[in-house]
């Protein structure tokens, strides 16, 4: 007879906490030389916290073992980037810390490598790194290491500068391996700013929309590109670059990637157009040439290039003729006499252009805003200055009649672009009218810009509505929403021949936008490096800030 026994369930116990290991899987070194020291890689390991509150605590040991390289690699911890309680011996590198806290901070591990004296071209091994600590697991990574590799130089493209919409160029692209071992495949890379795009598709490339700048297109080819020569496109696979109506000021940035590693990004093997991107053997040697990118950016080959700085190449254009309509963003809040109320006010591009200014880093617009009578400003965006009433500089910032704000320098044709204000309603003022206009910034105000087709939308007027009666105490309305208004001349409007000094620059935040942008770094594009692939930029999120 079976017996069935009841009883209160344990309760279970919670999931020990993981935290991994992070550093590249493969990495290639420059082989021995016959004469003079080894030359040295950098190799970076960070152990990563993960999960909610600041850190963990206990005694974590990293151990990088280097029993597996022997005879092959060379490691040591780089002096330049020392770390306390570490031990060093000729199998293992261990480190000691107390406690891991979010953000990478003091959790990487810094060390430098180099080919071992006797050793040989091709020789391989792998530095495996584990740690431990109470109460919580360590996942461990491995990085293959390799004497010798390629070293892939990217040809420079003889392009066009001076481009037009619907336009297209030949994209000739070439690269040598001028390394000691070939590559097995290689990723051809193509970053195109928001006017330009591949018009080319194949089944073997995959465009990447990275959420920032730029989108970046890999073709994958698989084969064998050996040492000492020089490849190109098939003629059966052409690659040309269109101009589209967005563009204004556009970079391209091409690269070829040896032996990438297989990701997210690899295209599905799904045939949909049925042809592929393909490689031949180039009819003359590539020439070599300096890569025009600053070497702290070009890192997209680091750990499988024997030089990974001239893999990647950049290329700017101007287009002729773009246009992008310019709207002036205006808002409608109502209060009572001693009300706060808020309005959002700033500027909106309607296209079809998306006008940035990365090469120079000045503001594509100002928004010069006018305040009507009867309200005295609270709170104003620190990218807002304060002026007076005829764009003269002024010390204090709250209260001013006129405030000039930056725009940022990137402006798509989404937004709108707009700066929160907080004022409080002082007293009724009949026919009370400020103004909002944007434009090119100049001494004492704005001018249409050049690009913009359409004048009579730059300035709207901005009316803050006193309601009958007053607030026994201030209270705070809710925000209007931003809305174009027909142009209209406000009590004191800047015109298009106004005058005195523009903001400079961007020197704080951008604007409030309803796209919001975070400040923008960046390297090269004058410092783009784009996307997941060539443009490192900015997400666009959604949400307004001040």
């Amino acid at each position: 007879m079976a017996t069935l026994s009841l009883g209160v369930a344990a309760p279970a116990l919670a999931a020990e906490p993981a935290f991994p290991l992070g550093g590249p899987s493969v990495n290639v070194l420059q082989p021995y030389p016959d004469t003079g020291a080894p030359k040295e890689r950098s190799l970076r390991y960070h152990l990563d916290y993960v999960g909610t509150g600041n850190g963990f605590p206990g005694e974590f040991t990293v151990t990088v073992d280097l029993t597996k390289v022997a005879g092959v690699a060379s490691v040591r911890l780089d002096p330049a980037k020392p770390r306390p309680n570490c031990t060093a011996s000729a199998t293992a590198i261990v480190c000691k810390q107390q406690g891991l806290s979010v953000g990478p901070g003091g959790n990487t591990f810094d060390l430098l490598v180099s080919a071992a004296q006797g050793s040989k071209n091709g020789a391989s091994g792998e530095i495996a790194v584990t740690g431990k600590v109470a109460g919580a697991t360590v996942t461990p990574v491995t990085t293959k290491m390799t004497v010798g590799g390629p070293d892939l130089l990217v040809g420079e493209l003889k392009l066009k500068t001076d481009v037009t919409a619907g336009e297209q160029q030949d994209l000739p692209l070439a690269f040598a391996n001028r390394g000691t071992l070939p590559a097995k495949s290689v990723a051809l890379e193509l970053g195109t700013s928001f006017g330009l795009e591949p018009a080319e598709a194949y089944d073997n490339c995959l465009k990447q929309d990275t959420g920032g700048l730029a989108d970046t297109t890999v073709c994958r080819v698989e084969g064998e590109f050996l040492p000492g020569e020089s490849y190109q496109l098939s003629p059966d696979s052409p690659l040309h670059l269109k101009t589209t109506e967005r563009a204004y000021q556009d970079t391209l940035r091409y690269g070829v990637i040896p032996d990438p590693a297989p990701g997210k990004d690899a295209p599905s093997g799904k045939p949909a157009t049925g042809k592929k991107l393909m490689l031949v053997k180039a009819s003359a040697a590539v020439p070599v040439t300096e890569s025009n990118l600053d070497p702290r950016t070009a890192t997209r080959a680091e750990d499988t290039d024997l030089n990974p700085r001239d893999n990647e190449r950049s290329f700017d254009f101007t287009a002729k003729g773009a246009k992008a309509d310019f709207e002036a963003v205006t808002a409608s809040p109502s209060g009572k006499v001693g009300d706060t109320v808020v309005a959002e006010l700033g500027f909106r591009n309607k296209g079809p252009a998306v006008i940035s200014h990365l090469r120079s880093g000045e503001s594509v617009a100002r928004t010069d805003i006018v305040m009507p009578a009867g309200v005295q400003v609270t709170d104003a965006p620190r990218n807002c200055r304060a002026v007076n009433a005829d764009g003269s500089d002024r010390a204090e910032q709250l209260g001013a009649p006129r405030y000039f704000c930056d725009g940022g320098i990137l402006a798509e044709a989404k937004g709108p672009y707009t700066h929160h204000f907080a004022m409080k309603i002082e007293k009724a003022v009949a026919n009370a009218k400020g103004s909002v206009t944007v434009g090119e910034p100049v001494p004492g105000g704005t001018k249409v810009h050049a690009f913009d087709p359409v004048a009579g939308n730059t300035t709207a007027a901005f009316v803050v509505e006193v309601k009958a009666g007053a607030s026994a105490s201030p209270s705070t309305s809710a925000s209007a929403s931003p809305s174009p208004s027909a142009s209209a001349s406000a009590s004191v409007s800047p015109t298009a021949s106004s005058v005195v000094s523009a903001a400079g620059g961007t020197g704080g935040n951008l604007a409030s936008t309803g796209s919001s942008v975070g400040p923008i770094a960046l390297g090269a594009l004058g410092a783009v490096a784009v996307g997941g692939a060539l443009y490192v930029g900015v997400r666009r999120r959604s949400g307004k800030h001040a």
